[in-house]
C-alpha cells in the first residue's frame, strides 16, 4: 500500500531515487523534553538506491479527515522530535548529515483543504534581510478528492481502489470498487485483504442495515454479494414506491373530481395506503355515493 501510494499517487521524481522494496515501518511515537507524548500516524524508512549518505530517507505520513490549520506547525514538531530521537541513538559526531524526512498528508475529507502546505507562508514578514531565517518546512498533500476518477480507474492498485470507494457517489460505485479491489490485492497479501475486510465491515456494512451477526467475518467476496443484494432490494423498493405514489395520485385525482376538495387528513391517508388498498378504493369510486363509502375499512 505504501509503495503504491508513493509510486502511483505521489509520483514525484524523488520516489524513483529510493528503494521501495526496502521499506520498514519505524516507531512514530516521540517524547518531548517536557515528557509529553507526541505521535505521528506513520513513519517509513527507505534505503537510497544510490547508496549515498545518509543511507536512509524517511516518509512521515499523516492521515486527515478534516482540514487542520495547524498542520505545518504540527509536522515541524514531529520532525524535530524524530530528529532528536535519531540523534539520541548515535553520538553527534557520528552524523555527517541528517536523513531527509518527507512529510506526506493524506486527506479524505469532503471540505476543501484550505491549509497552507508550507510553514514559511504562515509567518509574518520583518525585513528582506531576515528572510534567510524563515523556516522552509513543506509537506506533500495527497487530497483524494483531487484525483480524477478516470485516472484512479486506470490504476490496478489497492490504494486507487480505496480512493475510489471513499469518492463513491452511490452504492453501485462502491460495489464496482470492491470488485476491483478483490482483483488488485496480490494473492499472497492475506493481511492486506483482511485489513480491507475489517475496514469494509466497520464502514460499509452497517450502512446496509445489516446486523453485527450478518456482517461478522465477511470476506471481500461476501461483501460484494451483500452489496449486490442490497442494491437489488433497494431498486425494487424504489420501483414499488414509485408505482404506489403514481397510483395514489390517480386515486386523489378521481376523488377530487367526484367529491371536490379533500381535507389534508384524507390526502395523507391516500398517500400512506399500500398498493392493494389503493386498487380497492379506485374500484369503489365508480359506484360510491360518498367519500366515506370509498374509504371505509
Amino acid at each position: 500500500m505504501i509503495q503504491d501510494l508513493l509510486r502511483e499517487i505521489v509520483g514525484e521524481q524523488w520516489v524513483e531515487r529510493i528503494d521501495l522494496g526496502s521499506g520498514v515501518r519505524v516507531d512514530a511515537s516521540f517524547v518531548s523534553p517536557k515528557h509529553e507524548n507526541r505521535e505521528s500516524d506513520l513513519i517509513w524508512q527507505f534505503h537510497r538506491k544510490d547508496g549515498g549518505e545518509p543511507v536512509y530517507v524517511y516518509i512521515l505520513l499523516e492521515f486527515q479527515s478534516r482540514p487542520d490549520p495547524s498542520m505545518p506547525v504540527r509536522l515541524m514538531g514531529y520532525e524535530s522530535l524524530f530528529y532528536q530521537l535519531l540523534m539520541a541513538g548515535q553520538p553527534a559526531a557520528g552524523w555527517k548529515k541528517l536523513p531527509l524526512v518527507i512529510p506526506v498528508v493524506v486527506y479524505n475529507g469532503r471540505e476543501p483543504w484550505n491549509v497552507a502546505t508550507d510553514l514559511g507562508s504562515m509567518i509574518g514578514e520583518l525585513d528582506p534581510s531576515a528572510e534567510i531565517y524563515r523556516p522552509q518546512l513543506r509537506y506533500r498533500l495527497v487530497d483524494e478528492a483531487k484525483y480524477p476518477r478516470e485516472d484512479l480507474a486506470a490504476l490496478n492498485s489497492p490504494v486507487a481502489d480505496l480512493f475510489r470507494i471513499e469518492q463513491s457517489r452511490d452504492w453501485s460505485e462502491v460495489r464496482s470498487s470492491v470488485h476491483r479491489l478483490r482483483q488488485s490485492i496480490p494473492p499472497g497479501e492475506a493481511s492486506l485483504r483482511q485489513a480491507f475486510e475489517t475496514w469494509l465491515r466497520k464502514l460499509i456494512l452497517p450502512r446496509l442495515g445489516l446486523s453485527q451477526e450478518e456482517a461478522a467475518a465477511s470476506t471481500l467476496e461476501e461483501i460484494e454479494t451483500m452489496l449486490a443484494e442490497s442494491i437489488d432490494r433497494w431498486n425494487r423498493e424504489i420501483r414499488e414506491e414509485g408505482r404506489q405514489e403514481g397510483e395514489a395520485r390517480v386515486v386523489l385525482r378521481q376523488l377530487r373530481l367526484k367529491f371536490g376538495p379533500l381535507d389534508p387528513e384524507i390526502e395523507e391517508r391516500v398517500h400512506s395506503a399500500d398498493a392493494d388498498r389503493l386498487l380497492v378504493w379506485s374500484e369503489r369510486i365508480l359506484t360510491a355515493a360518498s367519500l366515506e363509502d370509498v374509504l371505509q375499512d
